[in-house]
């Protein structure tokens, strides 16, 4: 079985579960891949976010987007995605498993941002004219 790799510090990947939903945390910097659905599924969980236990650094946002991050299923170079919401985050998806990397502390800001309704909904609902 191949050993997964951490795409930011390298360190060894290593699976944990939470409620029969398997991810893989790097044992150096603490961050999370998601197979596909994983995030999706974990985020409706109750207590899910306790699988992140690191802390979320304030790393350079040009930083985050001229450096290449490398599926660590596929190896192919993931695309960045950017969560504009409660908290703004940027993290990485692969286009071809759909696999998710969030960085530590990032998944609980993820979470987070579905837990109330989203800044875009509010302000739909602000301006929604009502049918009579």
């Amino acid at each position: 079985m191949k050993v997964l790799r951490c795409p930011k510090c390298r360190g060894k990947l290593e699976p944990i579960i939470y409620e029969g939903i398997e991810v893989d945390r790097c044992c150096q910097c603490s961050g999370i891949w998601f197979d596909s659905s994983e995030a999706e599924n974990l985020k409706k969980l109750r207590g899910s976010e306790k699988i992140d236990i690191g802390h979320l650094s304030q790393e350079n946002d040009k930083e985050v987007l001229e450096t290449d991050v490398f599926c660590p299923h596929c190896d192919l170079a993931m695309i960045k995605m950017f969560d504009i919401d409660k908290h703004p985050i940027w993290y990485e998806t692969c286009p071809q498993c759909q696999g998710i990397w969030f960085d530590a502390g990032e998944f609980k800001k993820f979470k987070d941002n579905f837990a109330h309704p989203k800044l875009l909904s509010k302000a739909l609902n602000l301006f929604s004219f009502k049918k009579k």
